[in-house]
């Protein structure tokens, strides 16, 4: 499900049906739990099996296991299996959803209300009505949409357990790997820590700056720097038309407010 530019803009919620409603936080709220704590909550909802058993130092028993018995284990279930990452998977939900978020064992998943008094939210769930449900089904698609809000293009391996097609399945398993060694290759890029970018970005807008940048939701933080980006790389090339001209006597006078995907 790919939500459009507008929804991805908004700093509204974006709702799913018996899922509640999708945020982008701003920045103040990231700020209000911390950069770390904001990306440890990302990490487990972009977490893949390989990632959850190494991190638990059980690398070398994923790496034993059948790739028929990889596609049996599934994500969701891994997480729900104790009360500590099932808490911190609800806490990491509850930041990205609107409604309250409170696991249910009886239901073996997230049942999803609108108003849980603040002292009852990590009791149990079965004295309250639910608007909805997060599964091992579901989850996918929300880590997915979440993933959309916050700027990121998730790596998350399909579920190869659906894919009926011998073929097919082949054919997902070497783009997955494929995904994996360019994930391996890839090094972070200091200049594009979430920081700094607030810091660039408020001191290069026109109308942003340190006090009012926080009420920018993350997404469009991130657009906004794009914009600033390519806009920058456009006034310099107009310039440079009007002054020297060029070789095939032509000027995009439109570059600047094209869609960032085709740019």
């Amino acid at each position: 499900m790919k939500l459009n530019y507008f929804e991805l803009l908004s700093p509204e919620p974006v709702y799913i049906q018996n899922a509640g409603g999708i945020l982008s936080p701003k920045l103040k709220d990231i700020a209000r739990i911390g950069i770390n704590t904001y990306q440890y909550y990302l990490a487990v909802l972009l977490m893949d099996l390989k990632t959850y058993f190494t991190v638990n130092g059980q690398e070398k028993h994923f790496e034993a296991l059948s790739e028929e018995e990889k596609n049996r284990i599934n994500i969701f279930d891994l997480l729900t299996m104790d009360n500590a990452s099932t808490a911190l998977l609800q806490n990491a939900l509850n930041f990205f959803i609107e409604e309250d978020i409170v696991y249910s064992a009886a239901h073996n998943g997230f049942l999803i209300n609108k108003n849980i008094p603040d002292e009852k939210i990590n009791q149990t769930a079965d004295k309250y009505t639910f608007t909805g449900i997060i599964t091992k089904e579901s989850y996918p698609l929300i880590c997915d949409l979440i993933s959309q809000r916050n700027y990121i293009k998730s790596d998350r391996p399909e579920d190869l357990s659906k894919v009926k097609s011998k073929k097919a399945s082949e054919i997902m398993k070497k783009l997955q790997k494929g995904r994996e060694k360019k994930s391996n290759r890839s090094k972070a890029d200091k200049n594009l820590e979430l920081g700094n970018i607030i810091s660039a970005v408020a001191n290069k807008s026109q109308s942003l700056n340190i006090i009012n940048i926080w009420e920018l939701t993350i997404y469009q933080l991130w657009d906004c720097f794009s914009r600033l980006s390519n806009n920058s790389i456009y006034d310099i090339e107009a310039m440079s038309v009007a002054a020297w001209g060029n070789k095939d006597n032509y000027f995009d006078a439109a570059a600047w407010f094209k869609g960032l995907d085709t740019v």
